[in-house]
């Protein structure tokens, strides 16, 4: 793909024209290390059992196999459910696709003020019960908002944004550069 790379990032940006393109790529150090520890230990289960005991090392392979899946299931749902791409004016999260157009610029600027998870756990960890209860009441009131792409919540080690749409729903987007993705999706409603 063409464009220039944000290297500390992880997310492709490039300008064509008035389209905006935007791909967020996602982590693979911990897929890329597990694979690589557990074909070692077949490898060398393998040189060990290999030719005298097959079954054996196929069970081993198997079980590897399955610890493989285990292991990598988080990074598998980020990439079902969690990948972000932008691209002519259609923005595309798992396997869901929502027209740039149809957020709020008002709630895209809103997004960029909205505190990281960590700020907001600081600052709920300050309040008295009393305040708890009653943004528990106001937060029950207001309802949830959707997760786009699908899943059943954020995973680990990413961030959020809430964005809404101009039917009034509130969209929750899960990513893992909160600033360029606002950038790109401004971009896109300008363009």
């Amino acid at each position: 793909m063409e464009g220039t790379e944000n290297p500390g990032t992880g997310a492709a940006n490039a300008f064509h024209g008035r389209a905006v393109v935007y791909r967020e790529k996602l982590p693979r150090r911990w897929t890329i290390a597990t694979s690589a520890v557990l074909t070692g230990w077949v490898a060398y289960q393998g040189s060990i059992l290999l030719p005298e005991d097959s079954t054996v090392w196929v069970i081993i392979l198997g079980f590897s196999i399955f610890l493989a899946l285990v292991f990598n299931a988080v990074p598998i749902s980020k990439r079902v459910y969690h990948r972000i791409h932008l691209r002519d004016g259609q923005l595309t999260v798992g396997r869901e696709t929502i027209a740039v157009e149809s957020l709020t610029a008002a709630s895209l600027q809103e997004a960029r003020e909205q505190p990281t998870d960590a700020e907001f756990t600081a600052a709920l960890a300050s309040r008295s019960r009393e305040e708890l209860a009653e943004l528990r009441r106001r937060s029950h009131a207001a309802g949830a908002p959707r997760l786009v792409g699908g899943g059943w919540s954020v995973p680990m080690g990413m961030d959020q944004i809430v964005v809404e749409t101009v039917q009034g729903e509130s969209l929750l987007i899960a990513t893992h550069d909160r600033t360029a993705l606002l950038d790109a999706l401004a971009r896109a409603r300008r363009a």
